[in-house]
């Protein structure tokens, strides 16, 4: 009677859990853990990545590239008359007149900007009937006149707005993402102040009183 060979007969396969089979399933093992790595990597490249471009580019002043930054000089723009008047240029209006200028970017779609733009208005309108050098204005951006125009007469606006539909000075010139946004230029057109977001009555009479103060 032939007897079995034993499992270490060359020619037939060794016994489950011999080296053979560990050394096979080593490396694919090896390999997912690899790649598990390296996608965890560009996961953690990624986050690293935009987390900083946030930062960079973001907050107040967030310089070259950026928003416009308090102290630097306002960048002038010439821009089409939402209501159909003269172009609307910032220069013109403030540093060539020797006037600081309140310049504001709203939109009529934009919701914080229902508020703030009636309050800028009245603002507006007080400083006009007081001899104030003060001058109002306004940047529309991304808006059509179909919405602009009644926006603009409803709020009361009686200062020089001026049309970005491409938002090549809201965007481009300004570094700005949304309305709403001010800028207060001093008379020889320096940024001196910007707030993000809705004005507030407060905030607003603080600005002109640095501005102009009691002239």
């Amino acid at each position: 009677m032939t007897q079995p060979p034993d499992a270490g007969t060359p020619g037939l396969p060794p016994p489950p859990g011999g080296p053979t089979a560990a050394t096979t399933s080593a490396p694919p093992r090896r390999l997912r853990a690899f790649l598990i790595g390296l996608v965890l990597a560009a996961v953690l490249a990624v986050f690293l990545f935009v987390g900083l471009g946030a930062t960079s580019t973001s907050g107040k002043d967030a310089g070259t590239g950026g928003v416009v930054p308090v102290g630097s000089t306002a960048p002038d723009f010439t821009l089409p008359s939402v209501l159909g008047a003269a172009p609307v240029n910032l220069y013109a209006l403030g540093k060539h007149r020797h006037h600081p200028v309140i310049l504001n970017f709203f939109a009529s779609w934009c919701v914080p900007c229902r508020t703030e733009t009636p309050l800028l208005a009245s603002t507006a309108r007080a400083e006009q009937a007081k001899g104030s050098v003060l001058q109002f204005v306004g940047v529309d951006g991304n808006d059509l006149p179909a919405d602009a125009v009644p926006f603009i007469h409803q709020s009361g606006i009686t200062y020089p707005v001026g049309q970005d539909a491409t938002l090549r000075v809201t965007a481009d010139t300004y570094g700005l993402i949304a309305e709403p946004n001010t800028f207060f230029i001093d008379e020889s057109g320096t940024v001196v102040g910007h707030v993000q977001g809705p004005v507030s009555k407060a905030e607003l009479d603080r600005w002109i009183h640095t501005l102009v103060g009691g002239r």
